[in-house]
């Protein structure tokens, strides 16, 4: 089944447990808001989100390392903009957004398996007591399927995570023959 996303009540009670942590509130939000792989995630510079002028970037376009495509331009929330506004300001261009407690030595951003450790305590702070179904997946899915359970449209979500496949989709997010059959039987013409 892969990993479990979040729900949006999970999501706005973790923004308050980890307000003022400057690498978790910016990892929440933009990982919420830019629904990428961690590795892409994690790769983002101060460059990817703000302008040289120090203003934020409304909108983000990513270039994918897995499929080597380019994200839609997607939006940032109020949000990730705040976040970026008290915790990347003044930081060069070319530092990474994430960057470790190590980074100063190894200039590199914290790694995926620190990122889905991050996630798992997240979820013990959470009270979730199964973390094993939770990991930086559960990021990159938390927002596409909050859309898909609110539009049913299978096609955007695919387009918005940069997907080849509707059928890819709908596995990743876990539409199952259950959910659509349940929409058959609440919808009648």
């Amino acid at each position: 089944m892969g990993k479990k996303p979040l729900s949006e009540i999970q999501v706005k009670s973790l923004r308050k447990l980890v307000a003022g942590k400057p690498l978790h509130e910016l990892l929440l939000n933009l990982s919420v808001d830019l629904m990428l792989r961690g590795s892409d995630l994690l790769n983002l510079k101060v460059s990817d989100v703000m302008n040289e002028s120090g203003t934020v970037k409304s909108e983000v376009k990513v270039k994918q390392k897995k499929t080597k495509k380019n994200t839609l331009l997607l939006p940032l929330s109020d949000k990730s903009i705040n976040a970026i506004k008290i915790h990347l300001d003044g930081r060069p261009q070319e530092d990474f957004i994430f960057k470790g407690q190590k980074s100063h030595y190894t200039n590199k951003p914290i790694s995926v398996i620190q990122y889905s450790r991050i996630v798992k305590r997240w979820m013990e702070m959470l009270g979730v007591e199964d973390t094993l179904a939770f990991s930086s997946h559960s990021m990159r899915k938390t927002k596409a399927t909050v859309i898909y359970n609110k539009t049913k449209n299978i096609d955007a979500v695919r387009r918005l995570l940069g997907q080849s496949s509707v059928t890819a989709t709908s596995a990743y997010i876990g539409v199952t023959d259950n959910s659509a059959l349940e929409l058959a039987r609440n919808i009648n013409v």
